[in-house]
């Protein structure tokens, strides 16, 4: 998840001029224990501006429709319209699925 972060803060530097906006959140019934952790992945990886916060509920917003299997979830989306949903099981966000979901970027990006 800190690789993918990484490369979402970069997007933001980049895409400035084209109101990109991005944030990182930890679905959780433990939030107060999240939110330590959240702080201290941006402090270590200089993620400055690019927000982490959780949601307190492991499931997740009931309109979002999350995978109840995914480990990671990335949504993309315009408007109210999502154009891009991916959803990563346990270990399988790796740098080949951190390029398809930066490369799915140009289905909001235009």
């Amino acid at each position: 998840m800190v690789s993918l972060a990484k490369e979402l803060q970069a997007k933001l530097f980049e895409n400035s001029n084209k109101q990109l906006r991005a944030f990182v959140v930890v679905l959780s019934d433990k939030p107060q224990k999240q939110e330590g952790k959240l702080s201290e992945i941006a402090q270590m990886n200089r993620l400055r501006t690019l927000p982490l916060t959780v949601f307190k509920d492991a499931k997740g917003p009931p309109d979002y429709k999350i995978a109840a299997d995914a480990e990671v979830t990335v949504m993309l989306w315009t408007g109210l319209q999502v154009k891009a949903n991916h959803a990563f099981a346990v270990g399988e966000l790796n740098a080949a699925a951190i390029k398809k979901v930066i490369v799915s970027l140009g289905t909001i990006l235009k």
